[in-house]
């Protein structure tokens, strides 16, 4: 299969359980902490924004993370516990469908021997073993963290 195929059907499935497992939440609810070290959704939801802005970025080489955004939600921040910090939910579930379509329609454009192409070279990392780390596995494993903290929003309606 076309990897820039392969890559925007993922999207699409985590874009899919996304909605699955926050519908008729509220941005109370994304703030709800697990009782064990973690984070909370709305943490979860805006780590996957600021990545995926960071993936658009590697396909286009112009885009880029808000530095405050990433403050927020970038890898080794802080938990997030402020609601008024927090970008609102419906906010956050809104531009993760717009970089999906945005990420989607760049690698269409994108030809799939870009994939090849060295990003890091220090590292030895290429564009599509980046790609392919955060768009399936960081993906995956960020919106399979949902499920518990969809639950315990459920739960704590009750």
């Amino acid at each position: 299969m076309h990897m820039p195929t392969l890559y925007t059907n993922i999207l699409g499935t985590s874009n899919y359980v996304i909605k699955q497992k926050t519908e008729g939440l509220t941005h109370a609810d994304s703030m709800l902490q697990l009782p064990f070290p973690g984070n909370c959704m709305n943490w979860i939801l805006g780590h996957l924004m600021v990545y995926r802005m960071q993936c658009l970025g590697v396909i286009d080489g112009v885009s880029e993370p808000d530095e405050d955004e990433f403050g927020l939600y970038g890898f080794g921040s802080e938990p997030m516990t402020d609601s008024d910090k927090a970008i609102p939910l419906e906010t956050l579930l809104a531009r993760l469908d717009d970089l999906s379509e945005q990420i989607g329609a760049a690698l269409e454009e994108m030809p799939e021997s870009r994939l090849d192409e060295m990003l890091d070279e220090e590292h030895g990392v290429t564009v599509g073993q980046r790609l392919h780390f955060n768009l399936i596995y960081h993906e995956a494993y960020h919106v399979g963290q949902l499920e518990p903290l969809y639950e315990l929003a459920l739960k704590n309606r009750s």
